[in-house]
């Protein structure tokens, strides 16, 4: 009910915004459907709620607009942590914790805005991104971490929290297209005016040649009245995918009527558009010719593999297969990459093969790399996918090197199929290469998102935190890893090179060929293996469309691979906290000895069963030093079943009635606790329930037996003794579980909650029952229930008494 109430509150909340926007009509588009999700603190990412916003191309202007919701004006105003990020799930450290030294954490678009709750929130948090990358946006939100107090449904009011979200935009329409090698003359139409230019795949470098300006006024006299329009163009900004911006530290701007200006792109983005603006305070035309460098001969994908393959069978020498570390290495790569003259003449007739050994190639000031498709091998597991090099007629890791020109490989990670795992990138040097000469040799690999990497004099130019380099100096250096969690959609490249170096300069290489096992995959949460380390567990998450996997850290551990552990807590101190919570059920065996001394077996049978299954149950439910005899489940539930059991079979003992009319009563008590249980064991009326019935069956025995004498009598003060400190050890125990027991203290109140519990039992059971009759009329029907003139005989018929009157008598 509180759920929807909350949503209900967030839906006429999102609903004014979007009738107001459309009224006014400020957006080009209708905003996107609203989204509610309830806000959780974060423990780790599948606590975080997530929402997903598709950008429409060409947007000028984005607008979030978010408002968090609280179901009570009681509850604790919380601040809300909202993170917005453009292509995957965004990555955070939201207790800023530190990632490993492997690990990318690079975003092309990620932003960050906090608010704060509100009962009736007046107003929303705006959040606008100009010029935003079109296509998916997910946003992750969660509220700061508190001590919350464990308790059970329905003990008092638990607060609940929710966030609202609108996505709104305005879409520049009718963009002009401009075509790569057609010339053309355009004229601007606003102060600011839109051309986009598709560059297709296989572009090398493009190049944007603006010239010609000239102003389409009628009157030459606007240029005494206004100096800026001395210039015809007064900024110019060219951007991929998405539309630029104006900004005057890095715009091109004040071009007269005869000046030019070219912008030159040698790593583009293919296959999609560039968009370039420009600013006039006139009306003005100008000639606009993108000239493009295209690798006709760079091949890319299995197709070049096959059209590859049936040339080469033509050569004389055929593929050798060896094997090392069970991994198949071939002489493929090499037979492709690195032919002599001749066959690489005869080979050069197919347009889509990269003649890269040519002395032609070489005097290019930036040649075409030969660039290779990875093939996607499927797993049945989710986030396992594997990328290889395929061949003729079979895939392999081995790419083969010289130090003459890089080589590139490009791998495609696809929307919400990959981004929920972690791209990892490993290059391994062939052993063999340790110690075969006197030089150094060195491989780096860089990674780069959606372009070929930058290249300076055919040298690849690469950040560090995107770089991998692996070398022969000794084992150590021979493996190096990159991790990518939560990778952007895109197609991803990686350049390879290889140096050698002599006494501390590069020298060509005396080795033929340099082979590198190339290792990528997608898996799950971090790490491979052992995704989460030795102090996480890795857990899926399914929230609508949305699937990702993320790390559940343990004792203390943080960070997205549960690796850092500056705030861990002492492996003495979990020991300390296992065994409290393990032995401190110890305490329930008194009650179990008293139970079968005064021959009660029914009660010392669950409250040996209570002992053992909350042992085990909480033996299994810890971080560390975590010990399972069966399924967690099957603990958790026989643990809840037994404790409630044992204070069922506790009052119907109290209630002293008959043993056929006492097993009844258990039986149903068995089948109520069972179903309640099994319904829902963390709520309320499990509790209640049981304890409602099992209260009122000692009250009406008690009742019953005043109602039949006409007349009520007092308690012995044996009994009273008894009872009083076991219903206040009792509610001692439930305040403990109620109002005190948190997060942060649990397994010291929980335990102390196991002793309380356990030695309210001791004072509440009775002494063992004795029948004795006075009189030879009595008959065995008599003795339904208490006869209340039995208790002024002589010989008392029923009496709830303890071991306390023998312990007084004879001391006395």
């Amino acid at each position: 009910m509180l759920e929807r109430c909350l949503e209900r509150e967030c839906n006429i909340w999102t609903l004014r915004l979007i009738v107001i926007a459309g009224i006014t009509g400020v957006y080009g588009v209708f905003p996107e459907a609203s989204q509610e999700g309830m806000l959780h603190p974060f423990k780790s990412y599948a606590d975080v709620t997530l929402f997903h916003y598709n950008v429409p191309p060409e947007v000028s202007r984005s607008t979030w607009e978010f408002a968090a919701f609280m179901d009570n004006p009681k509850c604790p105003v919380k601040e809300v942590h909202i993170y917005i990020q453009h292509g995957s799930y965004p990555v955070m450290s939201p207790t800023n914790s530190s990632f490993p030294s492997s690990v990318y954490t690079g975003r092309t678009s990620l932003h960050y805005i906090a608010t704060k709750s509100a009962y009736q929130p007046h107003d929303a948090t705006i959040f606008p991104v100009n010029n935003p990358l079109p296509g998916n946006w997910f946003v992750a939100a969660y509220i700061s971490h508190w001590d919350q107090h464990v308790q059970q449904e329905g003990i008092g009011h638990k607060c609940h929290y929710s966030l609202g979200s609108v996505a709104l935009w305005s879409q520049v329409m009718g963009i002009p297209v401009i075509s790569p090698g057609v010339p053309k003359i355009v004229t601007t139409v606003d102060h600011f005016s839109y051309y986009k230019i598709f560059i297709p795949a296989g572009t090398w470098h493009f190049s944007v040649k603006i010239s010609n300006c000239e102003f389409e006024i009628s009157s030459v006299a606007l240029f005494h009245n206004n100096s800026s329009m001395l210039y015809c163009i007064q900024s110019l900004a060219l951007r991929a995918r998405a539309l630029p911006s104006y900004n005057p530290l890095i715009s091109v701007g004040n071009l007269t009527e005869d000046a030019e200006y070219i912008f030159t792109e040698t790593e583009p983005y293919t296959d999609s558009f560039y968009y370039l603006l420009v600013i006039s305070e006139s009306q003005v035309s100008f000639k606009v010719d993108v000239t493009t460098t295209e690798c006709s001969v760079q091949a890319l994908g299995r197709s070049f593999a096959k059209q590859f393959a049936q040339m080469t069978e033509s050569l004389s020498q055929t593929v050798t297969i060896r094997h090392s570390n069970n991994t198949v290495r071939t002489d493929w790569a090499n037979t492709i990459l690195f032919a002599n003259d001749s066959e690489m003449h005869n080979l050069s007739k197919l347009n889509s093969i990269p003649r890269v050994q040519t002395e032609d190639d070489f005097e290019r000031d930036d040649p075409c790399l030969p660039t290779f498709q990875l093939a996607r091998i499927k797993h049945a597991q989710d986030f396992a996918d594997t990328f290889l090099l395929q061949g003729r007629e079979w895939y392999t890791s081995w790419v083969a090197l010289t130090d003459v020109l890089p080589v590139v490989v490009q791998l495609e990670i696809l929307p919400f199929v990959d981004i929920g795992g972690t791209l990892s990138v490993n290059i391994h040097l062939n052993e063999l290469l340790v110690n075969t000469s006197h030089q150094l040799l060195t491989v780096t690999a860089c990674i780069r998102k959606g372009r070929v990497p930058s290249r300076v004099n055919r040298d690849i130019e690469c950040s560090t935190d995107l770089l991998l380099s692996v070398s022969s100096k000794n084992s150590t250096t021979m493996d190096a890893t990159k991790l990518i969690p939560y990778p952007e959609p895109d197609m991803w490249f990686i350049a390879f090179q290889a140096k050698c170096y002599a006494n501390g300069s590069a020298k060509p290489c005396m080795v033929n060929e340099v082979m590198v096992s190339l290792n990528i995959r997608t898996q799950p949460c971090l790490f491979a293996g052992e995704p989460c380390g030795l102090k996480g567990v890795c857990q899926e998450s399914h929230k609508g469309l949305h699937f990702f996997t993320s790390c559940a850290c343990l004792g203390g551990y943080q960070g997205w691979g549960c690796t850092d552990g500056s705030s861990a807590t002492p492996e003495g101190l979990l020991l300390l906290t296992t065994l409290l919570l393990t032995l401190s059920n110890v305490f329930f065996l008194p009650a179990v000895l008293l139970a079968l001394r005064r021959n009660l077996l029914t009660e010392a049978l669950v409250y040996m069963a209570t002992m053992v299954f909350s042992t085990f149950y909480h033996a299994c439910d810890q971080d560390f030093y975590a010990y399972c005899v069966t399924k967690y489940e099957v603990l958790q539930f026989c643990d809840f079943f037994c404790s409630i059991l044992a204070f069922w079979v506790t009052l119907i003992a109290i209630a002293g009635i008959p043993s056929h009319v006492a097993s009844t009563l258990h039986m149903i008590g068995v089948l109520i606790i069972a179903v309640g249980v099994e319904y829902n064991r963390t709520g309320l009326l499990v509790f209640i329930i049981p304890f409602g019935l099992g209260v009122v069956i000692p009250v009406s025995a008690w009742c019953i037996r005043c109602c039949r004498q006409r007349g009520c009598i007092h308690l012995q003060c044996s009994l009273v003794l008894l009872l009083l400190p076991g219903i206040l050890l009792a509610t001692v125990g439930l305040v403990l579980f109620a109002f005190i027991e948190t997060e942060a203290n649990y397994q010291y109140v929980h335990s102390a909650w196991h002793i309380v519990i356990a030695l309210s039992l001791v004072f509440l059971l009775p002494k063992k029952c004795s029948q004795q009759r006075s009189g030879p009329h009595k008959t065995a029907n008599d003795a339904e229930l208490f006869d209340i003139n039995d208790y002024y005989s002589a010989s008392p018929v029923f009496i709830v008494s303890s071991d306390l009157d023998n312990l007084l008598t004879s001391q006395s």
